[in-house]
């Protein structure tokens, strides 16, 4: 009976859609014990009526094409979904803006819907989760600048007009809760911070961030932020 539950549900879902298990059981799926359900879906694995991709992540498979899998483009788009559930960082963010220009191997990801609080590697994506409000555009925002400010240093020919207008259109908009929020979620080295503070401090914003500092300490600052804003 539960099998044919499964099944059912299966047909409703369009070939290669994505599917998180825990999700699943919690949405559809409760009546039966979790236990049931994940051996359901190991039997439905091998008889290759569901695809697995990772621990916890499944998809419906292709008709006529059982051996193919979700695209890379296909899991950035889910573990995303524009903006709504995650964005994308690291080195592929500086490349998004503008600011680089390189050939990225891998896309790191942060997302609220990934069930597996640690950092995993999914079919060539690094994929962490971070459970912040990814709809909201400031918060947006000050996760792309907390990555640029943790990552330029790591390349050459950097666009420094565009950086500078980033890091400008950041302090314009700077909300101090927003970013005690991502810190809290997402913890930055506190260099990072301190070049945050800097940045603030060069257009004139007021920032209580001297109170995530060590007052004894001298941090590193980004040479390229430093050469943008002409420090």
């Amino acid at each position: 009976m539960f099998t044919r539950s499964i099944r059912q549900w299966l047909g409703s879902l369009k070939d290669g859609e994505l599917i998180l298990a825990k999700q699943t059981y919690e949405e559809h799926f409760s009546d039966m014990k979790e236990a049931t359900f994940y051996q359901l879906l190991a039997r439905l694995c091998v008889e290759k009526t569901i695809g697995k991709l990772a621990k916890g992540l499944y998809f419906k498979p292709y008709k006529g094409d059982l051996e193919r899998k979700p695209t890379k483009e296909d899991l950035i788009a889910f573990f995303t979904n524009k903006h709504r559930n995650g964005m994308i960082v690291g080195e592929q963010l500086l490349n998004n803006k503008g600011i680089i220009s390189t050939d990225c191997k891998v896309v790191n990801i942060y997302t609220n819907v990934l069930e597996i609080k640690t950092k995993r590697n999914i079919c060539g994506l690094n994929i962490q989760n971070v459970e912040v409000d990814f709809k909201s555009p400031i918060i947006l925002q000050t996760i792309e600048v907390l990555e640029i400010i943790e990552n330029i240093d790591d390349f050459t020919n950097v666009n420094l007009e565009v950086l500078e207008n980033i890091l400008h259109e950041y302090a314009n908009h700077y909300d101090a809760a927003i970013l005690s929020k991502v810190l809290i979620k997402k913890s930055y080295k506190k260099r990072v911070v301190n070049a945050v503070k800097v940045i603030l401090e060069h257009y004139g914003v007021q920032n209580d961030l001297v109170r995530y500092l060590n007052s004894a300490s001298k941090y590193d600052f980004p040479k390229a932020i430093s050469e943008a804003l002409g420090l």
